[in-house]
């Protein structure tokens, strides 16, 4: 495709760096494009759990293990990091674009000899923004899930619903947090233990429902 067309094919973009200090660039990102469609995911190990205009935090970019697009507002170090751990991993990192201040020498340098594809010197907010580079064809709105321990002295394990676009401030540890696309997709234990419960002619929704009450 021409140009910067191609990523309004995309879906789903995570967005790494993202968590609750409203001040950072990477937060801002929700604000100002949260309305051209993608499905904008956070991504912020310490805030996991929590949500950004209702979107929730995750701890990690591998609920799929194909995702289409990483925007990375992080340090040129943990830039190298993430991209040293992810390879080691054997993930298959999908495209990455490094936000100005995300790039250094030895970055762009292990993207090259690592055969990742690349954006660098732009940003991506900006450049959808300006350039009206809407989704062509959005996901629609699910809603999500948070796993979390309970705090009276059972330990148990605490499994919630919550509708798309609900905000909430988690309080408790989190085991894990998901939307419905993560939930169907993610090979974590408790995603698929979740979808083990499935009674039959049961949706893996209404079982998270469910699961819920």
């Amino acid at each position: 495709m021409d140009g910067d067309t191609w990523l309004q094919t995309v879906r789903s973009v995570h967005i790494i760096g993202a968590g609750l200090r409203s001040d950072r660039p990477a937060h801002r990102a929700f604000h100002d494009a949260g309305d051209m469609g993608y499905r904008m995911i956070p991504v912020h190990p310490r805030d996991a759990g929590n949500t950004i205009l209702g979107r929730p935090v995750r701890s990690h970019p591998w609920q799929n293990e194909e995702p289409e697009l990483f925007v990375l507002f992080l340090s040129p170090d943990r830039v190298f990091a993430s991209l040293r751990e992810w390879l080691l991993e054997g993930r298959k990192i999908p495209f990455v674009w490094l936000q100005p201040g995300a790039e250094r020498e030895d970055v762009l340098e292990f993207l090259e000899n690592a055969g990742i594809r690349y954006s660098v010197g732009r940003c991506w907010v900006v450049t959808v923004t300006e350039g009206d580079l809407r989704c062509n064809q959005p996901l629609d709105a699910v809603p999500w899930f948070l796993q979390t321990v309970a705090q009276d002295g059972s330990e148990c394990s605490l499994w919630r619903a919550f509708e798309s676009g609900l905000d909430h401030t988690r309080d408790e540890p989190l085991e894990w947090v998901g939307d419905l696309y993560d939930l169907e997709d993610s090979d974590e234990t408790i995603a698929r233990y979740v979808r083990s419960l499935r009674q039959e002619n049961e949706t893996l929704l209404d079982a998270a429902y469910r699961l819920s009450k």
